[in-house]
Order: structure tokens, then sequence, then C-alpha cells
């Protein structure tokens, strides 16, 4: 089923977007993290690339959704579409989503200011996966019952940040809520969709992807700080969850988030 039809826009600016998003219930954004690096000096109200996008008329989200790329990160906006509303939102990772984003802001990147046209359908396409992707969380969300307390999880996650630069067993997690582990397995995946390893293992590669575009650290040096010592299992490990090796993916998202101002 196709969420998407057709673009409205492109290339708008925030106020605009803010002020007319009841009329275009789903935005797709490509936009800089203006807290990194490579930022310059672009104005908070300018995002270099915003889509608005006609939903199907059986596709009527309650709000308007506002989903995309920040950063090398994938996320929704609040309807404010200020940058500190970016919240991360990890079904939205995954190989194909990377693909479709490098190959759209490399595509945009080259044809400047001119006509997007021939992009639409590409749009769409990533536009539609993501939107697909946005909703199979929210099914998930609304079949679960009872599982891990959202103070659990946050217990849990803090534990993995702080412990990012060694492996973390799930003993250690199931210990922490004070479960055994068989019954903590289960019940964490009924809350999440995940096995804790995965949940780990997820956390570890976004810590990553961080790391490598707001660092000079090395491949290696990235990888031994989320717990692989192994280079050759990290590269592999990143490029089987984004569908891009690390090496690769930060030469890519470096050059192209370095957007003219």
């Amino acid at each position: 089923m196709k969420y998407l039809i057709q673009i409205d826009k492109y290339r708008v600016q925030k106020e605009e977007v803010r002020s007319q998003i009841h009329k275009s219930p789903i935005i797709l954004f490509l936009m800089r993290d203006l807290d990194s690096p490579n930022a310059g000096q672009a104005s908070e109200n300018v995002f270099e690339f915003i889509f608005a996008l006609r939903p199907t008329p059986d596709f009527n989200p309650d709000k308007p959704l506002i989903l995309g790329i920040c950063n090398g990160a994938f996320g929704t906006l609040g309807s404010s579409m200020e940058k500190n509303t970016f919240c991360p939102k990890p079904i939205l990772d995954s190989p194909l989503s990377n693909q479709l984003a490098l190959y759209l802001i490399q595509e945009l990147l080259m044809c400047g200011s001119g006509d997007m046209s021939y992009l639409e359908n590409m749009i769409i396409t990533m536009g539609d996966y993501l939107v697909k992707r946005y909703c199979m969380q929210m099914e998930i969300n609304t079949d679960l019952k009872m599982g891990i307390s959202p103070f659990q999880l946050q217990k849990i996650r803090r534990y993995v940040q702080q412990h990012m630069d060694r492996p973390v067993q799930t003993s250690e997690l199931a210990m922490l809520v004070e479960l055994s582990v068989h019954h903590f397995i289960r019940v964490f995946k009924k809350t999440t969709g995940e096995t804790p390893h995965q949940f780990v293992t997820r956390l570890k590669l976004e810590e990553a992807k961080k790391l490598l575009l707001s660092t000079d650290e090395s491949v290696i040096q990235v990888g031994m700080g989320v717990g692989c010592e192994n280079p050759s299992h990290f590269s592999q490990l990143f490029k089987s969850n984004f569908g891009i090796p690390p090496l690769k993916f930060r030469k890519a998202f470096q050059a192209n988030m370095q957007f003219a101002t």
C-alpha cells in the first residue's frame, strides 16, 4: 500500500512549513545538525531540503508527521520545526533508508538550485518507506501489553551508554531490573520489538555513527570506543545494519552535509 502520491513543494523554509503545515500532513526533511562542526553559519530558519508530501486519501495522521534525516540520524521533528524537537527513531534507520538518503542528497547537491522534478519519484519512494516504517512501530506499540516499563527501559539505556566501550551482557541488564534472564529476554522483546542484544548493538552503532561524523577518530578507534576491538567485525556489523561500511559512511555524509549556505 502506498502512503504518498505526490510532492506539493520543494525546498521549503521552516517558517513557511510551520504556517502551512495543516495543508501538508506529511513533511520529509533532509537537514544539517546545526550544532555539528560541519554546520557552518547557516540560519536556523533555513533547512536545506524540505519536501511537503501529499498522502493517499486513506492515510490521515492525527497530527503532522515530520520525518527524515538529520546529520546521519533518522527521526521525527515536532510541529514547531525546532531542532531541539528532533527525536531519533531507530526503526527508520535501515540499510535501505541510508542508501536512499545518500543517493538523494548526492543528487540534490548536484542539481543545485535547478529543476528537481526528475527526483520526485525518489523523494516519494524515500518518504513512503519512512512512513511505512514509522507506522510499523506504531502498530507494534499498539499491540504491546505488559512488559518493560519506560523507567526500566531508560535505566537500561543509561547503563549501556555508561558502558559503551565494553561488551554488555544480557545477564547484566536482567540483574539491573531484577528479572530472571529468561523472563527479561521475553518481556524486553515484547516491549521493544528487539532482543536485548539487538538493543545494545543498535545503541552502540548509533553512537558509532555520531563519533564518525563529529570526531576525527579513526574507524578502529571508533569501533573500540563502542566495545568492538576487532576492526573487521566492527566494519561488518556496521555495514550489515546500515548498508554501508563505516569509512564510506563518514566520507559520504561529511561531504554531503556541508551544504552551501
